[in-house]
């Protein structure tokens, strides 16, 4: 334990010191065609034209950070918390650019691309601090009246925008550590656009510190905000006409995610319309999880899936701060912690899956797979299109296990059977 401690020190301390200049991430990657779109012909685009394009493609924001001011190297947001709740809208824009949407949509789905092209946002509009703020506490809030109007508003825009769908969900994407208010938003347009523009998305941004050394500094904010990724469930499913709210936690997010929706099963009465709750490469500790599903977890939501694999050294590094395996960690074994296989498999809505196999599932520190393997995107968004279980969606696991993992011809096995989107 001693030993244990003194790690969390000694980490704790390099962060310190090195933790206060933090990095401007401003661009990002485009990420390869998930497989279900590049090796199958399939499209997410049936519903989208050229005409219609630019109203689908709205991406909705709602952020704690604190708006950046003149000295700030941030554009919109800065990395400090701001406490009140921010809605509003944002646009991307890819570089090179492509002149029409036929052409985006071709080069976004391509197998193969012979370039590389970025995304930067463009603009962001802000509709205003949402009514459940903290507003109360601070001497620059808005009047309640201001906060009213901007909630309507936003519920107002929401519900224009899944009135232009044919999904009437609404995707939350809670983004990790190290990263601001700009890359966390590109990843949450490149989810919306392989999602189809379906629903309405939104882009939760809590005040992240882009700094690899913010790790405990991070793990607070995470802690400040689960009230308010709550609260704006709790909103959108009594203020919009969405069917179902899905959750997607990315790292440090998935324990937003998590806690979040943990509030939500622990309260008495309506369960907020929770769908899909998926955590992706989870910093959680098993018996955490373990204790929430003892407490009724499972009831408030459709479906939970955990996503995790083997050659994440990302979460390698927080093991060894803990001490204590990571639910995001396939372990030595292939198992998700000695004596839970029988209990996970008996649960017909919660899932585990071994992304370890899974073309291009380690690259870089191999934490990002959701985005670097085309095939575990694919999984998701057909996980999140289709409500198909893992089988149905072309994963297998062996008799009496718990893990579902994904087969050596998984391309062949989409195109073959009913398996995609």
């Amino acid at each position: 334990m001693l030993s244990i401690l003194l790690r969390m020190i000694s980490f704790a301390g390099l962060g310190v010191l090195v933790a206060c200049g933090p990095n401007v991430y401003d661009e990002i990657e485009l990420m390869p065609a998930p497989t279900v779109y590049a090796d199958t012909g399939a499209s997410p685009f049936e519903n989208v034209t050229r005409e219609n394009v630019a109203d689908r493609a709205k991406l909705f924001y709602v952020t704690d950070r604190m708006p950046a001011g003149a000295e700030d190297p941030q554009a919109y947001y800065n990395n400090e918390r701001g406490h009140m709740l921010r809605a509003g809208t944002a646009r991307v824009k890819i570089d090179p650019a492509l002149a029409t949407w036929e052409e985006i949509s071709r080069v976004t789905l391509m197998n193969q691309r012979d370039r590389t092209y970025t995304l930067k946002l463009s603009e962001v509009e802000e509709i205003g601090v949402l009514p459940f703020s903290l507003s109360r506490y601070f001497d620059n809030a808005p009047s309640q009246q201001e906060m009213d109007a901007a909630g309507r508003s936003f519920a107002a825009v929401i519900d224009a925008q899944l009135g232009k769908s044919k999904n009437k969900d609404i995707f939350i994407y809670t983004h990790g550590y190290n990263v601001d208010f700009d890359y966390s938003s590109l990843v949450s347009k490149e989810l919306q656009h392989y999602l189809g523009y379906q629903g309405a998305f939104i882009s939760y941004n809590w005040s992240a510190t882009p700094s690899r050394f913010a790790y405990f500094r991070d793990q607070e904010s995470v802690l400040s905000t689960r009230r308010n990724l709550r609260s704006l469930v709790e909103y959108l499913a009594a203020n919009t006409r969405a069917r179902r709210i899905h959750l997607i936690g990315y790292s440090a997010g998935t324990r937003l995610v998590f806690e979040a929706a943990y509030q939500i099963a622990l309260q008495k009465g309506p369960k907020a319309r929770l769908g899909r709750v998926i955590l992706i490469g989870s910093d959680l500790d098993t018996s955490f999880v373990l204790q929430s599903l003892e407490d009724g977890f499972l009831d408030a939501v459709e479906d939970v899936t955990f996503y995790q694999s083997q050659t994440d050294s990302a979460l390698a590094v927080s093991k060894f701060i803990y001490g204590r395996q990571r639910i995001g960690q396939t372990s030595e074994t292939g198992v998700v912690e000695p004596g839970l296989i029988k209990g996970l498999a008996s649960l017909d809505n919660l899932h585990v899956i071994d992304v370890t196999d899974a073309e291009a599932a380690d690259t870089g520190n191999g934490h990002w797979y959701f985005q670097s393997s085309p095939w575990a995107s694919s999984d998701l968004f057909i996980s999140l299109l289709t409500d198909k279980n893992p089988a149905e969606r072309g994963l297998i696991r062996e008799p009496n296990d718990t893990i579902w993992r994904f087969p050596s011809n998984y391309p062949d096995v989409l195109k073959s059977h009913d398996k995609g989107i």
